[in-house]
């Protein structure tokens, strides 16, 4: 109204006004259709992208059904490469780490899970991608690693139970490998915690263990 007004002082009609600043408003009108495109174009090539990580991760199973490990694995390798930033490939990822970890390469797995450690690449397999790769560290005796990443699956998932779950493998790891006093305080903690009804019998259990043993050295 503001506008119109001063156009209408200065002794312009509406019209002239459109016709004075025609470039300007193609030029915005330009600029609006090509956004519009723009955005178009880019959650189309998200959806084509998710589809074909989707059907490679299928047919990588089907070779793993079929019993063909190698024609498996070279798909899961390239959906993995491929498609990262789409949940087929953070699972294709976990797949083929999976599959190089029942054949005690674990240096491979936790190479191939390396680049889904982010939240960006993994989206919601992120606190499954750090669990496994806390497995793979495990199963290599590195044990200061594996509580850290178990640590780090525990922070990026919202569910309590999870969460529980995760840390407890963190518990595990620390009891395991003689580090009573960290494990103990861990345990505790789950033990108190009421969202992680999941893992209070087992910490019972744990503590329980870990006080026979410091009894049995007194």
């Amino acid at each position: 109204m503001a506008q119109q007004q001063l156009i209408e002082t200065e002794g312009w009609s509406f019209f002239d006004w459109i016709q004075a600043n025609t470039r300007a408003l193609t030029i915005g009108a330009i600029l609006v259709v090509a956004g519009g495109a723009g955005y178009w174009f880019y959650t189309r090539s998200v959806e084509i992208k998710r589809v074909n990580a989707e059907r490679g991760l299928n047919q990588a199973k089907q070779s793993l059904a079929a019993g063909y490990a190698a024609l498996a694995a070279t798909d899961l390798q390239r959906v993995a490469s491929r498609y990262k930033g789409t949940p087929a490939g953070a699972q294709a990822a976990m797949l083929l780490a999976q599959h190089n970890f029942d054949q005690d390469k674990f240096d491979e797995g936790l190479k191939v899970l390396q680049p889904y450690q982010t939240a960006s690449a993994a989206g919601p397999n992120l606190s499954s991608i750090w669990s496994l790769t806390g497995d793979g560290l495990l199963s290599q005796a590195k044990v200061d690693e594996a509580v850290a990443a178990f640590r780090k699956a525990a922070d990026a998932t919202t569910y309590p139970g999870e969460k529980a779950v995760y840390l407890s493998k963190a518990a595990r790891s620390l009891q395991m490998a003689g580090k009573n006093a960290e494990a103990k305080e861990l345990w505790e903690r789950l033990k108190k915690d009421p969202e992680a009804s999941l893992v209070h019998s087992e910490a019972e259990i744990r503590l329980g263990e870990l006080a026979s043993q410091t009894a049995g050295k007194s």
